[in-house]
């Protein structure tokens, strides 16, 4: 690029003489090309470069700008890395050499010290490198790669894995078997869980031929789980908008993958494990570089953070799980004018298995389905929404004083559809959140007397609180996800307990991710 400097040299060059640089992408050494000619045929050559190199520029941001966000027909392997240069280029060898196209390699750096993001760089090919300022840790390390993806699936790979031949393809027909089949993941020797097999090497160098024989293709060893581990994990673009990014509030690693599956399982989707694709997996290479104190420290915390985050986790999976099987129920009931209450049809249960199975699009939920109602939600632009009857409506006023919107993801907004903007104070203020809504006394009244978005508890349980949504009662999963959306124990409302027996039960309510990284 010129300096001012060498422009005012150029402006007082002699009218025989035009010198043009060239641009500093395509000349290192910023050599210059000198054309000799008349002042009029030097200025016209040098218009018409400009001209040229502006359409040319304009013509780039064009595409760049009508190309993002396109999905193409192939897998986006991210792969987090913090000071494991060796490690994570000998992974990125072997998705090479193993790994059928189309794909793209994505390279998360976490402000590394190693030189692990030049040597990534310097590899080039499919391998593109997001060098980030700070360590984010393993949940924003994979959030930046998800955020950069543009596969159709998309792969979640540990630093410290080998890859190794067909362990693509079989995972791809483990996740094809079924259409809630969400997340696949591989088994390998070294993991918790059931993942882990035995192995008969003990090098390296030998592990290669077992992983060619076991690695033949054989759907019987396809089985379902209830938890896969985060050091492979293969999942859908779809999947990945339903149920978002990874939650940053785990500091470093560790706990951050069950909470992501937990979400997974609660959208309706399900797990398996594709037996017949071993992958070779080093073992915690980054956590163990923190040393036993520092590791102990961080996995206690981020244990305390996930309890408190999801509380009785085994009876929040079972009660979405009941509610989902009701609704899919009452979906084919509805569908094949069955009766209310009629279940005995001998084919019912055949129906909800097999044709059911079709269109799993009524079976599968977003992230938001378990936001609140009347929530106020923000993204990173500062644009406030209010989630209202399934829409995001968007405040085209001031946010009224006491209201703290939540940051959600750009996935989590665009999932739900648009609605009118709110323009009116009054519309904002209906908030369910109100101080309005404090009560000395219980309810008496019956369940009409209940307002859409009111915080309500019954009098024999008032630790657990429910909101009124769509004529149900929805419970929030803990107190951290109440307070997650600002609710108090100033906006309940109490009721009696046979009053609360009557109110159908709903989705539950979870604590939003924390996003720590502003560019999601």
């Amino acid at each position: 690029m010129s300096t001012p400097g060498r422009r005012s040299k150029q402006r007082k060059a002699s009218s025989s003489e035009e010198t043009i640089v060239l641009h500093s992408a395509r000349s290192r050494s910023g050599r210059k090309i000198r054309r000799q000619g008349t002042g009029k045929r030097a200025a016209k050559s040098a218009k018409l470069y400009k001209q040229g190199y502006h359409r040319g520029y304009d013509e780039g941001v064009r595409q760049g700008e009508s190309s993002f966000g396109l999905v193409f027909e192939g897998v986006s392997i991210i792969i987090p890395t913090y000071n494991q240069r060796e490690y994570v280029l000998q992974c990125v060898s072997s998705i090479e050499k193993h790994t059928p196209a189309p794909f793209e390699i994505i390279v998360v750096d976490n402000a590394s010290k190693d030189g692990t993001a030049e040597a990534m760089l310097r590899k080039g090919g499919m391998v593109r490198v997001a060098a980030l300022d700070k360590n984010r840790g393993f949940a924003g390390g994979v959030n930046h790669g998800l955020m950069m993806a543009r596969g159709r699936h998309i792969v979640v790979l540990n630093n410290d894995t080998l890859v190794t031949p067909g362990w693509l393809e079989n995972m791809m027909t483990c996740l094809g078997s079924h259409p809630e089949m969400g997340v696949v993941g591989p088994v390998t020797n070294y993991i918790g869980g059931d993942q882990q097999i035995e192995v008969p090497y003990r090098e390296v160098a030998d592990m290669w031929s077992f992983a060619a024989r076991h690695n033949r293709p054989d759907a019987t060893k396809h089985r379902e789980t209830e938890r896969l581990v985060g050091f492979c994990w293969l999942f859908s673009r779809e999947l990945l908008e339903r149920v978002g990014y990874l939650d940053e509030g785990y500091a470093v690693g560790n706990f951050e993958d069950d909470d992501w599956i937990i979400r997974a399982k609660l959208a309706g989707y399900r797990l398996g494990v594709a037996g017949d694709a071993f992958i070779h997996h080093y073992g915690s290479v980054s956590m163990k570089a923190l040393g036993e104190e520092d590791y102990v420290v961080v996995n206690k915390d981020n244990e305390q953070f996930y309890t408190q985050k999801w509380g009785d986790l085994h009876a929040l999976v079972a009660d979405t799980s009941r509610l989902s099987l009701h609704a899919k129920v009452s979906t084919s009931q509805q569908e094949n004018k069955t009766p209310p209450g009629k279940t005995d049809s001998p084919d019912l249960r055949q129906r909800i298995s097999t044709n059911g199975s079709s269109d799993v699009t009524h079976k599968l939920r977003r992230s938001t389905d378990f936001y609140p109602e009347g929530c106020f939600i923000s993204d990173i632009k500062g644009d406030v929404y209010r989630l209202m009857r399934g829409q995001r409506r968007k405040l085209n006023i001031p946010v009224p004083s006491g209201i703290s919107p939540v940051l959600v993801a750009k996935p989590d907004l665009l999932g739900v559809p648009a609605g009118e903007p709110l323009i009116s104070a009054g519309e904002v203020q209906g908030w369910s959140l109100e101080q309005s809504h404090v009560h000395a006394q219980p309810v008496q009244s019956n369940r009409d007397a209940l307002e859409e978005g009111m915080i309500i508890a019954a009098t024999n349980e008032r630790d657990i609180w429910y909101q009124i949504s769509g004529s149900k009662r929805r419970r929030f999963a803990t107190p951290y996800a109440a307070e997650r959306w600002g609710v108090q124990s100033g906006h309940i409302v109490h009721v009696s307990a046979n009053q609360m027996r009557t109110i159908e039960e709903g989705w539950p309510i979870i604590a939003p991710p924390q996003l720590l990284n502003e560019d999601l």
